[in-house]
């Protein structure tokens, strides 16, 4: 294989969600989570080997439903949260939870891509993010410099902050803000600056952009009309404070 050929990993079902693995500081790592409807969903550990351009990879059981968004932790490598869809009462709602990867997976895996999965492990819950009062969980953010004990999670048009307790098994509501307006207002999705200590997040609603401050969860600018439609993601750049990367359905960023 010469050195610039890609790399080619296939997955069993499809995946929408990914997210590199920030506390793991000896490898590069991504972690993909996959959505089907009829068969167990699965979380994908990606190592990559650049030395010698080549992919590792171990496979976890996500039994409670199709992944919409997975984040890790920043401070645990073990650590990482799910939002997905599960059915209750006869209605499909997406729910957020807080899982624990096997001990021997947290170093990363050496298995190849053509190994089989027949030793697919399972993950450990510590805590549900309860949504019961708010609604659909769109994503979950970790503080980027913490010590992986607070989380943001958006749930239709709240915005949530939690403090996870007694080794992550207990996740407790600290505060909360709602995004107000005509409609049926709802985020697609956030992203909690690594910038300003850590104070503020963006959030992404139909296709407008907005910046909130953790301290008073209060709205503190916004970019309406980011898009033409709707926006589905956004990050910060890690180097420059100011600079914010979205994208949306108008094929735009």
């Amino acid at each position: 294989m010469e050195d610039d050929a890609p790399v080619i990993y296939g997955l069993e079902f499809q995946a929408r969600a990914l997210t590199p693995q920030t506390a793991e500081t000896d490898a590069i790592r991504f972690l993909v989570g996959t959505q089907s409807l009829r068969y167990d969903n699965q979380i994908h550990i990606i190592d990559f080997d650049d030395e010698n351009n080549i992919i590792n990879k171990n496979v976890l059981l996500h039994q409670v439903g199709e992944i919409w968004h997975i984040s890790a932790s920043p401070a645990d490598k073990g650590v990482l949260a799910t939002c997905y869809n599960k059915t209750s009462d006869g209605k499909v709602v997406t729910c957020a939870a807080v899982w624990r990867m096997p001990k021997e997976l947290e170093s990363g895996s050496h298995e190849s891509p053509d190994d089989s999965s027949s030793n697919t492990q399972t993950l450990e819950l510590l805590c549900h993010l309860d949504n019961t009062a708010h609604g659909n969980m769109a994503c979950v953010m970790w503080e980027p410099m913490g010590d992986g004990k607070k989380i943001i999670s958006l749930a239709d048009n709240n915005i949530l902050l939690w403090d996870l307790q007694e080794s992550s098994t207990k996740a407790v509501l600290s505060s909360s803000s709602a995004l107000e307006g005509k409609g049926q207002l709802r985020f697609t999705s956030g992203r909690w600056s690594p910038h300003h200590n850590c104070t503020q997040i963006a959030t992404a609603n139909d296709t407008t952009v907005r910046g909130w401050d953790t301290r008073s969860m209060r709205q503190i600018y916004s970019i309406e009309n980011a898009h033409g439609q709707l926006v589905r993601d956004l990050d910060f750049n890690p180097n420059k404070q100011y600079y914010l990367a979205s994208c949306g359905d108008d094929c735009k960023d």
